[in-house]
C-alpha cells in the first residue's frame, strides 16, 4: 500500500510540474519572451508570451478563472475585447497603428492606474512584469497594424 501511495505521489508531482512549467523548466509567467525589433506576429511572437505570461501560464486571464475580465482563444477576440469601463477595444488596428501609445492595450501594461486597473500583468500577484523590450514588441504590433 505504501508504495502505491509513493507512485501516486511521484505521478502527481511530475503531472503538476508538467502543467506549471514550460519546456526549460520555468513557469511560463516567469519566463521573458524574445520579440522581433520589426514585423510583430500575434500567433507567433504575442500569443505565447499573452498565454504564458497573462493567460493559461498565470491563471489569470484564463477561462478557468471566474474572476477574469478579459481570457483570449484568438486574436480577433483578443483585438476585440473591450475591458469593462473602457469605451474601445484593446486594440483597434485601424486607429492605434497610428497611435499604439493610446491604445488601451499598451496603456493597461505601462500605466500604474489605467482605468482603474492595476498595471498589467500585477506585480501586487508575484507576477513578474513585462520586460522593456516585450513592452516594446506589443508597441511594435500595434503599430504595424496589429496583424497577424
Amino acid at each position: 500500500m505504501k508504495q502505491i501511495i509513493f507512485f501516486a505521489t511521484v505521478l502527481f508531482f511530475i503531472l503538476f510540474m508538467s502543467v506549471k512549467c514550460n519546456d526549460q523548466g520555468t513557469a511560463p509567467y516567469l519566463t521573458d519572451y524574445d520579440i522581433p525589433d520589426k514585423n510583430v506576429s500575434y500567433y507567433k511572437d504575442l500569443q505565447p508570451l499573452f498565454n504564458g505570461k497573462c493567460g493559461f501560464g498565470s491563471n489569470c486571464h484564463s477561462p478557468e478563472n471566474p474572476d477574469n475580465l478579459l481570457f483570449f482563444t484568438t486574436k480577433e477576440v483578443f483585438i476585440s475585447h473591450v475591458i469593462p469601463g473602457l469605451n474601445s477595444p484593446l486594440v483597434d488596428p485601424e486607429v492605434h497603428r497610428r497611435t499604439p501609445t493610446q491604445a488601451p492595450l499598451y496603456l493597461i501594461i505601462t500605466e500604474p492606474n489605467y482605468a482603474g486597473f492595476e498595471r498589467q500583468p500585477p506585480i501586487s500577484l508575484n507576477r513578474a512584469p513585462l520586460t522593456d523590450k516585450e513592452i516594446e514588441g506589443i508597441r511594435v504590433w500595434i503599430s504595424e497594424g496589429a496583424r497577424d
